[in-house]
């Protein structure tokens, strides 16, 4: 097949032997030799012809054809630098995002989560929690975990973890670090193994033993390859370390960065060191067994076990692992995926209006190379060869666009987001944008296919180019349409941030520094931790420049809040199941230092720590929903403990009296979450020996107002703990400002992929309807020419361009908010303060539309104005 000359050689040899054969007949049948050998070629026929007949059957001209196609594309797309240009520069636009995406969407979405068979691991949870300090935690009980550990029958290993920040000792001193607290089949449920010693195991239940990750043994134990044997301290306590994992395993997935991991030590109650009675669950299911079945054979053990473990196993359920990793990524992700799509349809609608105008050049050549001979199909496999192998170079320019992107995301975001560790271009990516390439390449040839078809086969007229024209405008319509749509999203995204962002906080953020500090001994008497803290409040409210100090245990955007949600009785109301109340422990000066406002009532002061009566502070929501028609200041509130619940645990049995009411603030760190009702507590007042007391001090949490630089407040704050509580260690130093700004750092991300898929998406709109504007003009030349000569203006001939464009405007914009609308209500779910049907991110949208095609529109205008009628006159 590959050795056509040497066989073309031998093939005219054989003809030229046949033709001298029957030269030689004709000359013993009395002719004359030269007539002889005119007679035998006439006999013979079209050697050329009997060639690429012959070819034919060998089976490679249409390889041969495809190079000649290859070499012609390639001469043809140089001799038209600008064309070309163009033309890839759209595609690598759209199959560069694309290509982006669907990296990012099949690294986290779609390829297992980097562990030993990964589709076996499946989470366990009960659906509405067990209750307690767990309630906003999808946990099961340590005793319920053990009970399936013995009794079921569909696991190969079941482990269950709480992950929390603890002070962690090493070499280099005391810092916080990640802890991991999990039984000892926890590794073993991961599929995980050691880089350095070994890991825990069945029988290091109750060992003071620790593995770390492979960044704690190079950041703090220095890569010492002798760290194994080596000592730490985790909230005081002595561990060894015994195992280092290998680089890049993290588990589970989500946590990263320096962690250390502790076999957890279970108590009589069910409790393990830290006072937790609940656990995350995970477990590898048998090789054949379905979730359903394991689910089915968890909730058999549960019927045969006790009261409380039989009640969560009727709200047991189960999913995949990979979900538990990824579900707050998979809609924004997919509609991300959906916006690049409809970037890639109007890089395509563009590339064949380039195409279009493109054919109409050459339509000249195409028409005389049909004059001689060649097909309607021969004319096709050209044009979709050329159309294909710029897709391809597309594709590829757009790969190594994509190969930059996402290696920037992976290092910018790797630490926010679950998984953008693992982001990488996957062979099957590159695939699939290649084939995606050779169906876009065909599908944005076939627009300029039919104008040959129509051209090659009837006389080029007024009509055939009037049909082109409108083919190019409804291609432009539908790049107006759907930028449109991406323009509006894009809007409704910039509108949600501004109202987070100018979002009621409830409190003035300004000038305040949050500080958060944990005792570095884990087992710290609560009344030693209640001292310090009494005393680094004292210290911070004299240093110069302090305004005021307050101590809150969830400081808004804090990210390490500590809150009791319980249930409440209002007097003068009947209690009902379900009435609940987040309550949080303050010191005196909270209103002052937060700046939250006060509607009703007073402040805590110092005095009432003296006072026997329990009072309490509550906010707006509290009141609408507990108080309604009754005056608030003076009411009583009991906290309703469950039964078997003691002083011990919940020291609130005597009523509690509101004192004041206050504005609503935002709790926690998300500024679109809605208000619940809030209970405020005096510090001072809960007792040191409660239970309660113990885990509101696990952390101290100060808010300090003060006009002094970040930096200058932050120094001081430093230098006064370390003089006055050596033994606390800081795990968050920040102006409350920063951490608010943070907390929209996701939103931000969205906008910006959003927005950047408008702006491209509008650039790629401005140069289709320019080239199609250009290409009109020049179809037009002849038209515009005679009508200047019959007395038409200059200004006439350019509004004639930009009415056609204001027209393809118009036609595309309709169907344009129809889309837009429709997508909003797709995204309503993340939009806050805007509703889905905007009017004002439309009109915007539809003006920035029409001034940026009016600019794209005024060149071809102007060139249609400078047309010289005396020159097209002659031209006739």
């Amino acid at each position: 097949m590959f050795d056509w000359k040497r066989r073309r050689k031998q093939l005219f040899q054989e003809f030229e032997a046949h033709i001298d054969i029957q030269t030689k007949e004709n000359i013993e049948a009395g002719m004359p030799p030269e007539a002889a050998r005119q007679a035998a070629r006439k006999k013979f026929g079209n050697v050329l012809l009997a060639a690429e007949q012959s070819r034919e059957i060998w089976g490679g001209l249409w390889l041969e054809r495809m190079l000649q196609d290859l070499r012609y594309a390639v001469r043809s797309l140089s001799g038209a630098p600008a064309y070309t240009v163009a033309l890839l520069c759209t595609l690598v636009l759209g199959l560069g995002s694309v290509t982006t995406m669907s990296a990012i969407v099949e690294s986290i979405l779609i390829r297992p989560v980097a562990l030993p068979h990964s589709e076996q691991l499946v989470q366990m949870y009960s659906e509405d929690g067990p209750g307690g300090f767990n309630a906003s935690q999808i946990a099961l009980s340590y005793k319920a975990i053990e009970e399936l550990q013995r009794n079921a029958h569909s696991f190969s290993s079941l482990t269950g973890y709480n992950t929390m920040a603890r002070p962690v000792t090493a070499s280099d001193g005391t810092s916080i670090s990640v802890l991991t607290v999990a039984t000892p089949e926890f590794f073993a449920t991961f599929g995980v193994q050691a880089k350095l010693g070994r890991l825990i195991g069945p029988g290091d239940a109750r060992a003071a033993v620790a593995v770390v990750t492979d960044e704690f043994w190079r950041e703090r134990l220095h890569a010492d390859p002798k760290a194994v044997g080596a000592t730490i301290k985790v909230s005081g306590q002595d561990q060894t370390v015994i195992g280092v994992l290998p680089a890049g395993v993290h588990v589970p997935q989500g946590t990263g960065g320096q962690i250390v991991y502790l076999p957890v030590s279970i108590n009589a109650s069910g409790q393990d060191d830290f006072k937790l009675d609940s656990a995350l669950a995970v477990a590898r299911l048998k090789p054949g067994i379905s979730p359903k079945q394991a689910r089915e054979d968890a909730q058999n053990v549960f019927s045969h076990a006790d009261r409380s473990n039989a009640e969560q196993g009727k709200r047991l359920a189960m999913r995949s692992y990979q979900d538990l990793v990824v579900s707050d990524l998979q809609r924004p992700l997919l509609t991300l995926l959906g916006g690049v799509g409809v970037l890639l349809l109007i890089a395509c609608a563009n590339a064949a209006n380039l195409q279009i105008g493109r054919a109409t050049s050459r339509m000249q050549e195409m028409t005389t190379r049909s004059a001689l001979g060649a097909s309607f199909g021969r004319l096709l496999q050209q044009l979709v060869t050329e159309s294909i192998l710029v897709s391809l170079l597309g594709a590829t320019l757009g790969a190594a666009l994509s190969y930059v992107a996402i290696q920037v995301l992976r290092n910018a975001y790797r630490m926010q987001y679950s998984r953008f560790d693992e982001l990488s271009i996957h062979p099957i990516v590159l695939v699939s944008t290649g084939l995606l390439a050779i169906l876009v390449g065909v599908l944005a040839s076939i627009a300029p296919l039919f104008s040959i078809r129509r051209q090659t086969t009837a006389p080029v007229n007024s009509r055939n180019a009037s049909r082109t024209s409108r083919l190019a405008g409804v291609l432009v319509a539908i790049q107006v349409a759907l930028t449109c749509v991406l323009l509006v999203v894009s809007g409704l995204f910039v509108r949600t941030l501004r109202s987070l962002e100018h979002v009621n906080l409830g409190f003035d953020p300004r000038n305040v520094t949050t500080l958060i500090l944990m005792p570095e001994q884990q087992n710290q008497d609560p009344e030693r931790s209640r001292e310090i803290e009494t005393r680094l409040l004292q210290r911070f409210e004299t240093l110069p420049g302090v305004q005021s100090v307050a101590m809150q245990t969830d400081i808004p955007f804090s990210n390490y809040n500590v809150v009791l949600n319980g249930t409440s009785e209002v007097s003068g109301r009947a209690y009902h199941e379900g009435d609940a109340a987040n309550y949080s422990m303050v010191s005196s000066n909270f209103v002052r230092a937060s700046g939250i406002r006060l509607l009703q009532g007073r402040d805590f002061v110092p005095q009432d720590a003296a006072s026997p009566a329990m009072l309490i502070l509550v906010n707006e929501t509290f009141v609408k929903k507990y108080l309604v028609g009754q005056h608030p200041i003076g009411a009583s509130v009991r906290f309703h403990r469950n039964p078997g619940e003691t002083d011990a645990d919940i020291p609130f049995s005597q009523p509690m009296t509101i004192i004041g009411v206050v504005e609503n603030e935002i709790q926690g760190g998300d500024l679109g979450a809605p208000h619940q009702p809030m209970v405020y507590l005096d510090y001072m007042k809960l007792p040191g020996s409660s239970f309660l007391s113990a885990v509101f001090s696990m952390t101290a949490q100060y808010a300090i107002r003060s006009p002094l630089a970040p930096a200058v407040m932050a120094s001081e704050l430093r230098a006064t703990v370390a003089k006055e509580a050596p033994s606390m260690v800081q795990m968050n130093l920040q102006p409350m400002e920063d951490a608010i700004a943070q907390s929209l750092d996701q939103r931000r991300l969205a906008l910006r992929l959003v927005a950047g898929f408008g702006v491209i998406a509008l650039l790629l709109s401005a140069v289709g309807i320019y080239g199609v504007l250009a290409y009109s003009v020049a179809l037009r030349r002849r038209d515009i020419g005679i009508r200047m000569a019959l007395g038409s203006t200059r200004g006439k001939a350019a509004g004639l361009i930009m009415r056609q464009a204001g027209i393809m405007t118009l036609i595309g914009l309709i169907p344009g908010i129809a889309g837009a609308c429709a997508t909003g209500y797709a995204v309503r779910s993340f939009l806050y303060g805007v509703k889905m049907f905007d009017p004002a991110s439309i009109v915007v949208s539809g003006c920035l539309l029409v001034i940026v095609f009016l600019v794209a529109a005024s060149l071809p205008a102007l060139r249609a104005a400078q047309v010289d009628p005396v020159e097209m006159l002659r031209a006739e």
